[in-house]
């Protein structure tokens, strides 16, 4: 890692929601949950989030046509 890369922070922020299930329904309550706690962010002065981001114990990443990106926790690390 670079000097520079670690030194990067310009304000950004992301909204995240883990879950224990990968189940649809599970995801759609952690999609709902997300949207209302950035709703309830002064993003004025924050900001808005550059990603909601659902972290699930298993299954494939993708966007869901909502916006919020499905991702399972093993492509956080090794």
């Amino acid at each position: 890692m670079t000097r520079s890369s670690c030194r990067r922070f310009e304000g950004e922020w992301i909204a995240v929601e883990v879950r224990l299930s990968a189940a649809s329904d599970s995801i759609d309550a952690a999609a709902a949950s997300l949207r209302r706690a950035v709703d309830s962010i002064d993003t004025a002065g924050a900001g808005a989030p550059a990603a909601l981001v659902v972290v699930t114990p298993t299954g494939y990443a993708y966007t869901r046509p909502d916006g919020v990106s499905v991702v399972p926790v093993s492509l956080l690390g090794p």
